[in-house]
């Protein structure tokens, strides 16, 4: 049986902070491997991230090596009104805490999706399905809905549900990596 998003966020962020710090370690490191190994990423026009925070997958290595590269990467910056836009990011350093405590970069030219971009979404789990379970606020949803863009979640395998709870405003999202 399916329980309601709010109670399965509770369980997902307990489930997470009892994962030990090895285990984050190499999933972290699985994950990014095969994330890098996406012909989608190698040859997005834009790849749209998100600087991860806490004990989110670690997105630390892929907007350095992105950077590293010199391949366009926009962040997303949230607005008090419910609204998300991504603005490219430049270097790691000018990156400052934003409305929910999260590394932002400044805000200048937002970037704008093409046909071949890539969106990296966050979420505290996903299902087999391509469904994901995210912090709640909607900010990604309501993006996806208007722009179209290959989307990858990144999700530890200890936190895959077979299943997850779906509204009509729940967008799918392509591809879930885990380790």
């Amino acid at each position: 049986m399916l329980c309601d998003k709010n109670t399965l966020r509770e369980k997902k962020r307990r489930e997470t902070a009892a994962l030990s710090d090895e285990y984050i370690e190499k999933s972290n490191a699985a994950i990014l491997e095969k994330l890098l190994k996406l012909p989608q990423l190698e040859q997005a026009g834009t790849v749209f991230a998100y600087c991860s925070v806490g004990r989110e997958v670690s997105t630390s290595g892929l907007l350095e090596l992105l950077l590293l590269r010199g391949q366009r990467t926009a962040l997303p910056v949230c607005g008090q009104n419910g609204a998300m836009e991504f603005y490219v990011l430049e270097s790691l350093p000018q990156l400052s805490a934003g409305a929910f405590g999260i590394p932002e970069p400044p805000r200048c030219i937002p970037a704008v999706p093409a046909a071949n971009d890539v969106m990296i979404v966050p979420a505290l789990c996903c299902d087999m399905h391509g469904n994901r379970l995210g912090h709640g606020g909607g900010y990604y949803d309501r993006y996806l809905a208007r722009h179209e863009v290959f989307t990858v979640c990144l999700c530890r395998a200890k936190l895959i549900e077979s299943a997850l709870p779906t509204e009509h405003t729940d967008i799918q999202v392509n591809l879930v990596i885990t380790d």
